[in-house]
């Protein structure tokens, strides 16, 4: 039996790895499931691979671009001082720099999931850069569970 911890940018996710079933626990901040899944039920054949952003920060970048151009404009057409038009870049560069900030915020929030169907549930495994040792325990373990069903079957055939 081994134990797998997982907590990565608000979702966390315990394996723990049995003789003859997998014990799953997931949760993130909008939603919690925990279900034990036989090997034989665990689908490792067809994965799915998925990649999940905060896109808020994406919106929230949206109107910092338009004051730039606004301020950009307004500089522009008040070009009766250096000043003034100097002011007026100060300004449109605070707004790019919220803008910038706002999207290097969306693309930090990224995060990449490897999935497998299950009869019970989904398995989701977080890439926080434990996620091909659980990828590689899990096919192994559902590899070692049919080859004993399998054998178990020819064994009962004979």
């Amino acid at each position: 039996m081994e134990t797998i911890y997982q907590k990565f940018k608000g979702h966390k996710v315990k394996y723990v790895f049995n003789d003859k079933a997998l014990s799953y626990e997931y949760s993130d901040s909008e939603d919690s499931i925990a279900f034990e899944a036989q090997y034989d039920e665990i689908d490792v054949e067809n994965v799915i691979r998925s990649t999940s952003k905060n896109a808020i920060w994406k919106f929230i970048a949206s109107p910092f671009i338009f004051l730039a151009l606004f301020a950009v404009g307004k500089a522009s057409l008040n070009v009766d001082s250096i000043e003034k038009l100097l002011a007026g870049l100060v300004v449109t560069l605070i707004w790019v720099l919220l803008a910038v900030g706002c999207w290097i915020k969306y693309k930090r929030s990224e995060v990449t999931f490897t999935m497998f169907d299950s009869v019970r549930g989904r398995l989701i495994v977080v890439h926080d850069g434990q996620e091909d040792k659980i990828i590689n325990l899990l096919k192994k373990s559902v590899s070692n569970y049919q080859s004993m069903l399998s054998h178990l079957t020819s064994n009962a055939v004979h």
